[in-house]
């Protein structure tokens, strides 16, 4: 195309939130974390190839109580063993849980609770960090 050509449509978004974007591979996984603490695991392999400007693949049932998707990453096979998930609220907690207690659901699904949260707070920010083994006993022989 020329420099002065707009380009093609990639995705039709009908008024929702692009939340993020990942380079993926067969058999990693997707990590889908809500605006009202609920979060999931799917394997890559259940969304289907889509063309351009269509309107995407539905990746999350969001209904009331889980609320609006805040946080998409990629994950590879091995990551239940290596890295552990940090959520923080907008009021400034956090928790840190290993990544192996997300459940691994289908596509459609809502996802399960991974934060308890009180009245009107919502999630924020989503990380992966490495495992800290600094829990692990210490021999000081």
């Amino acid at each position: 195309m020329g420099r002065s050509s707009s380009g093609v449509k990639g995705m039709d978004l009908d008024g929702s939130v692009v939340v993020g974007a990942e380079v993926v591979s067969p058999g990693h996984l997707v990590l889908i974390v809500t605006e009202n603490g609920y979060g999931k695991k799917t394997i890559i392999d259940e969304y289907r190839l889509t063309h351009r400007g269509s309107k995407g693949v539905k990746a999350l049932n969001v209904t009331e109580k889980n609320g609006m998707m805040t946080s998409l990453k990629c994950l590879s096979p091995e990551a239940n063993d290596i890295l552990d998930l940090m959520i923080m609220t907008d009021s400034g907690i956090i928790i840190k849980l290993p990544l192996g207690q997300v459940s691994t659901l289908k596509r459609a699904t809502q996802g399960v609770r991974l934060i308890n949260l009180r009245d009107e707070q919502k999630v924020s920010t989503v990380a992966l960090v490495e495992k800290d083994n600094s829990d692990d006993p210490v021999d000081n022989n």
